[in-house]
């Protein structure tokens, strides 16, 4: 009897695993990271922060990678992109993320003019991005990624474009 309550349990925790990795459609998802990151950022601090992600100085984006063991081969597929990036001046890495984060998801809300930052890296059209920022010898390193490699492909797209276009000026 203890062994069948045991397989019965293993059973119901595995079915309510399944149950729970249903996929939050990407709007839900940011409309909930909006609603729980960024309240009182309205109106002059979402503008300070375009301007800020405006000025943003990137020195440089690079590829993520996943290693993918198939039966017949190993390979290596694109699972996002890394922005290199200086700090902006005050602000830390925990209060970028939020930022990112928030920028993210209005945009997905369609709350923020898309033009105001051609090739925009942190969100996909109906897609949710994952933002990471740590800092990294003396440095941001923000990490980007999508849940397809097709979707991380036009992450890394526009992670390059965004880059060459906010590289730092060239020194006389």
């Amino acid at each position: 009897m203890k062994m069948q309550l045991c397989v019965l349990g293993a059973i119901g925790a595995a079915s309510l695993a399944s149950a729970c990795s249903v996929s939050v459609p990407p709007t839900s998802r940011a409309a909930a990271v909006e609603h729980r990151q960024c309240a009182g950022s309205e109106g002059s601090q979402q503008q300070d922060d375009i301007r800020l992600l405006q000025a943003t100085t990137v020195l440089g984006a690079e590829p993520l990678y996943s290693h993918m063991h198939t039966n017949t081969n190993d390979e290596e597929r694109v699972s996002g992109a890394k922005l290199i990036i200086r700090p902006p001046q005050g602000v830390s890495a925990d209060r970028l993320a939020a930022l990112l984060q928030c920028h993210s998801a209005r945009l997905l809300l369609g709350q923020v003019d898309r033009s105001q930052l051609p090739d925009d890296p942190y969100w996909l059209p109906q897609a949710w991005v994952d933002i990471d920022v740590t800092p990294q010898a003396g440095n941001f390193v923000v990490t980007l990624s999508a849940d397809s490699v097709s979707k991380n492909l036009q992450v890394l797209q526009r992670a390059t474009a965004f880059a060459d276009a906010h590289r730092p000026a060239a020194a006389p």
